[in-house]
């Protein structure tokens, strides 16, 4: 059981049974189970792809989506600590927005994730913060009567800007907990200058599409390229549907953990992979995750992507692909091209 889950789970006894309880981001594991106990109705809500399918496995009630509906009010709301600022207010607020009249929301987090900081922005919502627990570098936190705030609105959230591609340039999309939000970043830049040169034709798989720039890109400047643009994270997911509907471009939006869900092989797969696994940067998170990629490229197709320049992907191409080539370079990214 994961150290967020342990101090949520010692601290049971505080809970009186028969709540109607809503759950945001659980771990993958079954603490669940003794939640459940407590609880007329407990409901799991993950914008995680592999910790949804994970819980639905294990028999929870659960749902992946990027926000959970509003209209429905629970007496305790549990939330587990985001990575980023911007989203835990976000969620924050999305969580008062369920409370109801004297609801609770706990707030469980890693030291290391920012937990310890999180009472300032719980005091911006609730008149009532009280810390519960501090234990396997966890802290868990109660909060109450929160400030009368806005109707919870995700758009209120949303940043758009225009990324200068094709002829026009397009609108991009995204929300607090997508990669970049609201910028182009400097490796995936990078990744779009290669491929303008490129001329991507027939199939194309954008993997962790993140707010579809990439996708969009190419079938903006080509709409006989039929794009796939797969995520594993619900926020993403939503950004890069609303991406290609805002520039009226074709697409399928695909949610997988990894490539669990990929059945199609492609002519191009392209990809800013991420190395982030939970709080802490991991070198060898993204090798991982595209292990299974050959699988799905066809004879004499493609695999361009970005990293980081001192990742050594090249020991890994060497052995999955027939030839590879780096076709781009900076001081602090690389292009690396592979033939299937």
């Amino acid at each position: 059981m994961f150290a967020v889950s342990q101090i949520i789970e010692r601290n049971l006894n505080r809970r009186e049974p028969g709540a109607s309880a809503l759950w945001i981001n659980p771990e993958k594991d079954d603490c669940w189970r003794p939640v459940n106990t407590l609880c007329t109705l407990l409901k799991l809500f993950s914008q995680d792809y592999g910790s949804y399918s994970y819980l639905k496995q294990t028999g929870a009630n659960t749902e992946f989506l990027a926000f959970p509906r509003t209209d429905e009010k629970y007496d305790w709301v549990i939330l587990n600590l985001p990575r980023q600022k911007v989203l835990l207010g976000m969620m924050l607020d999305c969580a008062a927005a369920m409370l109801a009249a004297d609801g609770v929301l706990w707030l469980a987090g890693e030291n290391k994730a920012g937990i310890k900081s999180a009472d300032k922005l719980l005091k911006s919502r609730f008149s009532v913060i009280r810390k519960l627990d501090s234990a396997r570098h966890c802290s868990l936190f109660e909060a109450s009567k929160p400030h009368k705030l806005p109707t919870f609105n995700p758009h209120t959230y949303r940043e758009q800007w225009v990324l200068d591609c094709a002829l026009s340039g397009i609108k991009v999309y995204s929300y607090p907990g997508v990669f970049a939000h609201g910028r182009l970043d400097d490796g995936t830049a990078l990744l779009l200058d290669t491929l303008a040169q490129q001329q991507p034709k027939g199939e194309v798989l954008d993997f962790a599409c993140g707010a579809g720039i990439i996708g969009a890109c190419i079938a903006a400047r080509d709409p006989d390229v039929r794009v796939t643009l797969l995520d594993a994270h619900a926020l993403a997911l939503k950004a890069a549907g609303e991406t290609l509907q805002a520039n009226r471009l074709n697409g399928l939006v695909l949610a997988s953990d990894g490539l669990s869900e990929l059945e199609s092989n492609f002519d191009l797969v392209v990809s800013n992979p991420p190395i982030h696994a939970s709080v802490k940067t991991d070198n060898q998170f993204g090798m991982r995750l595209l292990d299974s990629i050959p699988e799905h490229i066809k004879p004499g197709g493609q695999f361009i992507f970005v990293a980081n320049i001192h990742l050594p992907y090249e020991k890994w191409l060497s052995k999955s692909f027939r030839s590879y080539r780096k076709v781009a370079a900076n001081g602090n990214y690389k292009v690396l091209a592979a033939k299937k």
